[in-house]
């Protein structure tokens, strides 16, 4: 938490408002680094967000608030999942508390980056939301009323340093949970597309599964997570491997090589863990 004994609201107001300033990619990084600076946070991230499904990650100031996104993305579940549903804080104060079973998958997973808190506040305005500001410490205990104060503060500065730079493509109302008739979905624009890790691929190969299994979209990425829990492979790289047709999933849900790529001559590279190649995902062969 850098040393710092109390939050300054005072610096923390000023560095937000400079941030709200900032144009292009660069203001929701700012008020991520506010948050580091002024807040006893170690570390921070912006994320948009549509639903389990859609989720970009925009900014993060360090590798830990990254890989805390990604593990959300590839369990589709926890602390960032919950408060964009809800449109409410979501306050772990201490992610080694054995009470909380809120998120077993994805809370195990984070204590293993060091992240001993988590603290994560949803970006709307109204009913409309469009991703959440993701904090965390290295260090548990709860936020003071004056931290959470500040807390909140940011968030508000962050939705717009999104808002303003994102495109609003007209889809159903209920594409963006809670928002408001005819809100539309919103789409990274003005450079903050750029600045956000892809994760077509992972889109890519849920695409092809809804063609190769004729499930639903939210089905087929259901079994990419499962995939990748139960290989201990990571979300990118079970994609990877369908994408490359390397892997396949029949409409029985089983998981097969793609073998007319092997009669065509065609370089597998590295094999899918034979394991894993026929069968369904989670059935007690993987952790």
């Amino acid at each position: 938490m850098g040393g710092r004994p109390v939050v300054d609201l005072g610096r923390l107001s000023r560095d937000l408002a400079a941030a709200s300033e900032v144009a292009g990619p660069d203001a929701p990084m700012a008020v991520c680094e506010a948050c580091v600076s002024w807040l006893p946070m170690t570390g921070a991230a912006v994320t948009v967000m549509t639903g389990q499904e859609q989720q970009e990650l925009v900014c993060a100031t360090d590798p830990v608030a990254a890989r805390i996104d990604e593990l959300q993305f590839a369990f589709g579940d926890g602390p960032c999942l919950t408060a964009f549903r809800t449109g409410r804080a979501v306050l772990v104060s201490d992610t080694t508390d054995p009470s909380d079973r809120r998120w077993p998958l994805f809370t195990a997973a984070a204590v293993e980056t060091g992240a001993r808190a988590m603290f994560v506040f949803p970006l709307q305005i109204g009913a409309a939301r469009v991703g959440v500001l993701d904090c965390y410490r290295t260090e548990a205990g709860p936020l003071s009323s004056a931290e959470l104060a500040g807390a909140l503060r940011a968030a508000d500065v962050a939705v717009w340093t999104l808002i303003d730079r994102m495109d609003w493509a007209g889809a159903a109302a209920d594409d963006l949970p809670g928002g408001p008739p005819g809100s539309g979905t919103p789409v990274l624009g003005g450079g903050l597309a750029a600045a956000a890790p892809p994760r077509a691929e992972v889109h890519q190969a849920t695409g092809m599964l809804v063609a190769q299994a004729r499930v639903s979209a939210s089905v087929a990425l259901a079994r990419l997570r499962a995939a990748a829990f139960a290989t201990e492979l990571s979300l990118g790289q079970v994609a990877a491997e369908v994408v490359a047709r390397r892997l396949r999933l029949t409409p029985d849900g089983a998981w097969q090589p793609d073998l007319s790529r092997v009669a065509r001559g065609v370089e597998e590279g590295p094999p899918w863990p034979e394991s894993h190649q026929h069968g369904r995902p989670g059935n007690g062969r993987g952790r």
